[in-house]
């Protein structure tokens, strides 16, 4: 009795599990599709806007420019997320909502939307997204009233707003492309020359070999190789543009090729300091003060080996 009994058991559980996974393989897969259906690599133009802001960024051979509000070079680490997240991201073909009023239910209106459209030649989607606190976003395609839903987070990371999309590099110089960098303060106007791997500090009263790990000399060139702020402001107005009448400092770098661009630098309040470039007041950008410090050292640390002042 006992084994009939275990033997019905038995064949039960295989049933039951022979059930589970024909249930399982029929069971429909959620059916998706790309949100874009534009090849990445030929898209050249994006226009980003909402009731609030338009912004708009073009292809410029390997890199993306920013169009309006102004012309910037495009942050190319949001670029390459938007296009991770956006461009090449897969919805669910199942509709949210077919109802004709969802655009409205959905916060996806015309005048409540982010908007992004994509040009690829003379091709070009018109998407409309929205988010209602979930953890994902909803989006429509411009003319049309179904809703879809997407997992990635569109209209928090990339709104079409300057902070977020324009690149925060002010200028870019490499050692070897560095001819020679000139400094004038207050306290002293000098001249660091590059020959090759060597360097020279010359000011009216001394001219003497500065050694290539001088920590002076290590920390101007690595500010000028990755020199960035995420503070721009309109220098136009009275009060910034009175804050460069004189100037804390002006440096004079001149590169390889006999081109020379001038930053400028001046405090605006206890806390602020600026940089004006090549004596265009149209951007100002802020800096920290150690950035300007750095061309305002003492003689006498470009003479030290190696390790830092005290201080310093």
């Amino acid at each position: 009795m006992n084994k009939k009994r275990s033997r019905i058991l038995l064949i039960a559980l295989v049933l039951l599990l022979a059930l589970f996974f024909l249930l399982r393989f029929l069971r429909p897969e959620e059916r998706t599709r790309n949100v874009i259906d534009l090849k990445s690599g030929a898209i050249d133009r994006i226009l980003i806007w909402d009731n609030m802001a338009k912004l708009e960024l073009k292809r410029d051979g390997e890199r993306w420019m920013l169009q309006q509000p102004l012309v910037w070079a495009a942050d190319s680490t949001r670029v390459r997320q938007f296009f991770e997240k956006v461009v090449s991201a897969k919805y669910a073909t199942k509709a949210m909502s077919i109802d004709p009023n969802a655009a409205e239910n959905y916060g996806l209106s015309d005048t409540d939307a982010l908007h992004i459209q994509l040009f690829a030649g003379n091709k070009n989607r018109h998407l409309l997204f929205s988010n209602l606190g979930n953890e994902w976003d909803y989006f429509r395609w411009a003319g049309k009233s179904e809703v879809y839903a997407i997992k990635s987070k569109v209209v928090q990371h990339f709104p079409p707003e300057l902070l977020v999309w324009r690149s925060p590099l002010i200028l870019r110089y490499y050692e070897e492309h560095i001819r020679s960098i000139r400094s004038k303060h207050k306290d002293n106007d000098y001249t660091l020359s590059r020959q090759g791997s060597s360097w020279t500090y010359e000011d009216k009263r001394q001219k003497f070999p500065v050694d290539f790990d001088n920590y002076a000399l290590v920390k101007i060139i690595s500010i000028l190789q990755n020199f960035n702020t995420h503070i721009f402001i309109d220098g136009k107005t009275p009060e910034y543009e009175s804050a460069f009448a004189e100037p804390m400092c002006e440096v004079w770098i001149t590169d390889t090729d006999g081109n020379t661009r001038k930053l400028s630098f001046a405090k605006f309040d206890h806390n602020r300091h600026l940089l004006m470039v090549d004596d265009d007041n149209s951007v100002l950008y802020q800096v920290e003060f150690d950035s300007v410090y750095r061309f305002m050292r003492n003689p006498e640390i470009f003479r030290m080996i190696f390790s830092a002042p005290p201080g310093a």
